[in-house]
């Protein structure tokens, strides 16, 4: 719990500057990245014998969560900050993600 603390301490971020890291090229390949993995694990993770035999796990099978998760996952990697907010802020932090192996 104190690594936790220590770790929420170092990080200084505020929502605008999160948005704005979003919509930088390390944002859009991180978001791809994101998407990717969510598209790629829900088939994994419905099979999950645990979770299908659940009221929960019936619940998401019944509504399609499959579906569901995928419009989620779109969304995440086709979000594109609206253009009045882009001219808002000024150039916020860099923060750089390394490539995808």
């Amino acid at each position: 719990m104190a690594r936790f603390k220590e770790l929420a301490e170092h990080v200084n971020m505020t929502v605008d500057e999160f948005l704005m890291f979003l919509d930088s090229p390390p944002g859009r390949r991180l978001r791809q990245i994101v998407a990717t993995g969510l598209i790629v694990s829900v088939p994994f993770v419905m099979r999950i014998p645990g979770l299908r035999r659940s009221p929960i796990g019936r619940a998401i099978e019944l509504v399609g969560g499959a579906a569901l998760v995928m419009r989620l996952a779109e969304a995440i990697r086709d979000w594109e900050r609206s253009e009045a907010a882009k001219h808002e802020g000024g150039r916020g932090p860099v923060i750089d993600v390394p490539p995808a192996s």
